[in-house]
């Protein structure tokens, strides 16, 4: 039995030797295959301020291999619609209302479709540049620029990794759409002839302009609907002097008005303050009245909407 297992192990690393022998590791290694970078959904995001007219974004293309390129390789892009319109098969079926939109063509510029990777370089990537607008996106979409390798000058191209969709996200000081921006809300509300009540809630914010974003009114928890937004939605400005002015989102749905019948145009106040481990403290004191269109009562809101942030978080 053991002679037999010495044979057979002799035999296996006999076969290993041989496959070693015609593997060449040196052309394995040294291939070069050019890339997009991009997550498993073939998505590569960028942060938009608003608090700029236009800002710069960035696709990012590499050059895989253990051998650094010996030449100079340019890398031409192609617009590519389809590839969004898979993306938006593969990730949503057929509830196209979750589907994400193409960014308008008025809202970026690509001075030139492709670039150049150096051999001279110290880097295996290069990145070529957009120029997005954000003024005027909504917080409520996903926008994408569909794009794909169209040529390369040398090497091949990586088959998984040749398309992506840039994402546009914006921000501003007091909201962004990568990730939610929650503040803690506290305070009392009142409907005309009832009792004043203690309210506390997660509120949440999306980015419009550079000095405006969105809440809901009072309390009321955020949905993505398009009718719920209409609905409650509140724009909130903050002005120079950091009081508040808010507006209805859509004026068909709701009415708001000021407490105070002297200063009609005040709505609060924010506050930026220094707090615990070197973060800041935004605060938002909201004092408005609102009532929904056909309603004839109006609720009264005296409330605080705090959250703490480090300083890139809202100035990065």
């Amino acid at each position: 039995m053991k002679t037999m297992i010495k044979k057979a192990g002799y035999f296996l690393a006999m076969l290993a030797l041989t496959a070693c022998e015609s593997f060449d590791f040196e052309q394995e290694m040294g291939q070069k295959v050019i890339c997009i970078i991009s997550d498993n959904d073939l998505v590569y995001t960028g942060m938009h301020d608003l608090n700029q007219a236009e800002s710069t974004g960035y696709i990012s293309i590499n050059c895989g291999g253990s051998l650094k390129i010996d030449r100079d390789v340019n890398v031409i892009l192609e617009y590519a619609p389809e590839v969004l319109q898979d993306y938006n098969k593969i990730k949503y079926d057929i509830d196209q209302s979750k589907y994400a939109k193409e960014l308008p063509s008025k809202y970026y510029s690509i001075a030139q479709m492709g670039l150049t990777l150096k051999a001279d370089s110290p880097d295996t990537y290069n990145v070529m540049p957009i120029q997005v607008k954000p003024e005027g996106l909504s917080p409520d979409s996903i926008y994408l620029i569909p794009l794909r390798i169209k040529s390369v000058s040398a090497y091949s191209v990586n088959p998984e990794k040749f398309q992506v969709l840039y994402q546009v996200h914006i921000k501003n000081l007091y909201a962004r759409t990568d990730e939610a921006t929650i503040y803690s809300a506290s305070g009392n509300l009142q409907t005309e002839g009832d009792d004043e009540r203690g309210a506390a809630a997660s509120q949440t914010f999306h980015p419009l302009t550079k000095n405006s974003f969105r809440i809901f009114a009072g309390i009321k928890g955020y949905e993505k609907n398009e009718e719920v937004i209409k609905k409650n939605g509140i724009i909130v400005t903050v002005n120079e002097d950091n009081s508040l002015t808010m507006k209805p989102y859509d004026p068909g749905f709701i009415e708001l008005a000021s407490l105070n019948e002297e200063q009609p145009d005040y709505y609060g106040n924010y506050e930026l303050a220094d707090v615990y481990g070197g973060k800041k403290r935004q605060r938002f004191n909201f004092k408005y009245k609102y009532r929904f269109k056909g309603d004839s009562k109006w609720t009264i809101v005296d409330m605080r909407s705090l959250r703490s942030v480090t300083l890139d978080q809202i100035d990065e």
